[in-house]
């Protein structure tokens, strides 16, 4: 998979589908090619993922990198070598991280040999809590505001614990719709119930920005108020139901340094390769050419997760506000003229995309007169694009 672009891109770290985003790094002029590497081990279950891109900075081509041999060491431990499970996406199979351990990742690609520093996992504390607050924020048009949902984390731990920490997060909201079509249209005023209902969705979404917070500095290792995401009361997410799955991950100062230089380098607060300055470099070096530029870290981490859920019916009004959706398109058939144009227009519209709702029925004979049509908008979540196999971990 090749992907060309005005600059050199790198595919965002936070999120192997997320966006991609240009970066211009300080590569020596004999490098043509470099090495884009991300990988973590935590002491959470696996599999533990490493995902690797190529970049040429002369054709301005990028590419997941195949084929390579990939294996993260545990100190006066095993060795596990990673499985490739889709191009550039290397994953363990047996392995867990073990606080106190220290780990290492080994790569070898095209004859060249790539290691990181041995890393240690230390524990992380647990996620004390996490909550939202209305809050307002001025946008590019200085007479407009945006009204959203600021979500908060606090942690606390020992004096002498970790004090560095990185977040992620996971967000999955239930989609519906406005009107519900329980039934398929047959024909010559007959119906059958729906086999494949589609007003009922859900979406998700991986965080893609950098976050990080430290205790540093404070008189006790507490974390209070820490900013995570911001949702706007305009985006499409408290309709239904809405679950955020946050991540913690307890960092070495060298670690911490890295994600905090690059986010400095961006005012933005974008993806990790967002216009990265030379001076920031991972643990991750070659060992056959020390000249050579790889890009990246390996991470070892303590890892705490907390899921919560919202229903719309907690939440204020103004953040559950969807789309407006039309009325009913109501055909009758006395206004069709000659009648016999009532039933090819209902059929043609329903296969253009709309849905049947009911009939409209006359209030003397009781016999169907018309039909009530949705647009799909409105009747079909799918359209929205959510998926409508409900995630295994969703709490009704």
């Amino acid at each position: 998979m090749k992907i060309s672009t005005i600059h050199i891109i790198i595919l965002s770290f936070i999120g192997i589908g997320g966006c991609l985003e240009p970066f211009n790094p300080n590569i020596p002029n004999s490098q043509n090619d470099f090495l884009i590497v991300d990988g973590i081990i935590t002491d959470r279950p696996g599999p533990y993922t490493v995902k690797i891109l190529k970049t040429n900075s002369f054709n301005e081509e990028s590419e997941f990198v195949s084929g390579a041999e990939v294996s993260i060491e545990e100190r006066d431990g095993l060795t596990e070598r990673l499985v490739e499970s889709s191009a550039g996406v290397y994953e363990t199979n047996n392995m867990q991280g073990i606080i106190g351990n220290s780990y290492k990742l080994n790569l070898n690609y095209n004859g060249q040999l790539y290691q990181s520093t041995w890393e240690i996992i230390y524990a992380s504390p647990a996620i004390d809590s996490i909550y939202f607050q209305a809050e307002t924020r001025g946008t590019t048009d200085k007479d407009l505001d945006q009204n959203g949902a600021q979500f908060f984390v606090d942690t606390h731990g020992a004096e002498n614990g970790v004090r560095y920490f990185r977040y992620e997060w996971e967000e999955t909201w239930q989609l519906g719709v406005k009107w519900r079509s329980g039934n398929v249209y047959l024909g010559n005023d007959m119906v059958e119930p729906t086999s494949n209902p589609v007003w009922r969705c859900w979406k998700n979404r991986s965080s893609t920005s950098i976050n990080i917070g430290t205790t540093i500095g404070l008189t006790k290792n507490v974390l209070s108020g820490h900013r995570l995401d911001f949702i706007s009361s305009s985006e499409e997410r408290f309709t239904e139901r809405y679950s955020l799955l946050l991540k913690q991950y307890a960092l070495q100062e060298n670690e911490y340094r890295f994600w905090e230089n690059l986010q400095e380098s961006n005012q933005e607060l974008g993806s990790l390769f967002d216009k990265q300055p030379a001076n920031v470099s991972g643990n991750i070096t070659s060992v056959t050419n020390s000249g050579d530029v790889v890009l990246g870290y390996f991470s070892a981490a303590g890892s705490q997760e907390e899921r919560i859920f919202l229903n719309v019916q907690d939440l204020p009004t103004w953040l559950t506000s969807r789309p407006p959706c039309t009325g009913l398109d109501s055909l009758l058939k006395a206004n069709y003229i000659p009648q016999s144009e009532y039933e090819p227009d209902l059929v043609q519209r329903l296969e253009f995309g709309n849905f049947f709702i009911d009939f409209v029925f006359s209030e003397f004979s009781g016999v169907p007169i018309g039909a009530l049509i949705a647009p799909p908008n409105c009747s079909d979540c799918t359209f929205k694009g959510g998926d409508l196999n409900k995630p295994e971990f969703w709490d009704e």
